[in-house]
């Protein structure tokens, strides 16, 4: 199952699939030199349980390859191991192996980590249905300014969704609201009219659009649910609805086409 936030393979468990995700964490693109080698570690773990956390699963093992120059003092590698194992702990997935190597410029983490889901609980990018109404959780923008490196998965929140309310397609926030858009658009057969002044966003709407890092879930649920979703909500974190779906494959921003995009890696 290409082109989601995980591939989903058969488990040969009855009623259950398995989640494959890899995220690499790199210095100067993922985060600054300098940062604290357990913030490091955290975000490297944390981006892949993000993955998990938007197709509705629970993570289960994980392994870890590094690259590190051969000079980094072993305080540092011990502080890195313990960020990830802090990010894992917090589900209950272990860190089963991994490999170390040494690099000549930017170190990088690269986390493979493995999930379970239950097929009635499975949720991909591609189910939204016109008429949905639109949610995202928290906050988005502004990031950068640390977020990035502590943010907690939304694995219980993704969770309650799957076990109370049909959702029909999620992903979770990593290159910008717009950008993610575009790709529940891409993925699907609907577009998306978002309400601006409905966007909850640290800072600017142009910041929630296109900053990126955020991982927040973004979903879609049939909108004769979304009164009793918001109702419902046991979490203390912000749950906002922002637009439906439309007919028109594209996004929409009170009604006209967003040009703005989120994070490129090859811009």
């Amino acid at each position: 199952n290409i082109g989601d936030d995980c591939a989903v393979l058969r488990s040969g468990v009855k009623g259950k699939y398995l989640l494959l995700t890899c995220d690499p964490v790199v210095e100067g693109v993922h985060y600054r030199p300098g940062t604290p080698p357990d913030r490091v570690g955290w975000k490297a773990m944390a981006r892949n349980l993000s993955d998990i956390a938007a197709m509705g699963g629970l993570p289960r093992w994980a392994v870890v390859s590094i690259g590190l120059r051969p000079d980094t003092p072993v305080r540092n590698v011990e502080q890195l191991y313990a960020g990830l194992r802090a990010a894992a702990g917090l589900f209950g997935c272990a860190i089963v192996g991994g490999d170390t190597t040494h690099v000549a410029r930017e170190p990088f983490v690269v986390v493979t980590l493995v999930g379970e889901v239950e097929r009635r609980r499975l949720v991909c990018r591609s189910g939204a249905r016109a008429g949905d109404a639109v949610f995202v959780t928290g906050k988005l923008g502004g990031s950068i300014r640390g977020k990035h490196l502590r943010f907690i998965p939304r694995i219980h929140e993704a969770r309650w969704l799957t076990q109370h309310f049909r959702i029909h397609a999620m992903m979770d926030v990593s290159d910008g609201l717009a950008s993610d858009l575009q790709r529940l658009v891409d993925a699907g057969a609907v577009g998306f009219d978002v309400v601006s002044r409905a966007v909850p966003r640290n800072g600017s709407l142009r910041a929630a659009l296109t900053d990126g890092e955020d991982f927040e879930l973004l979903f879609a649920v049939d909108a004769r649910d979304a009164e009793a979703l918001k109702r419902r909500w046991p979490f203390r974190l912000p749950l906002t609805e922002i637009g439906r779906a439309i007919r028109r494959r594209m996004v929409l921003l009170d009604g006209a086409p967003l040009t703005v995009r989120g994070y490129d890696h090859f811009a």
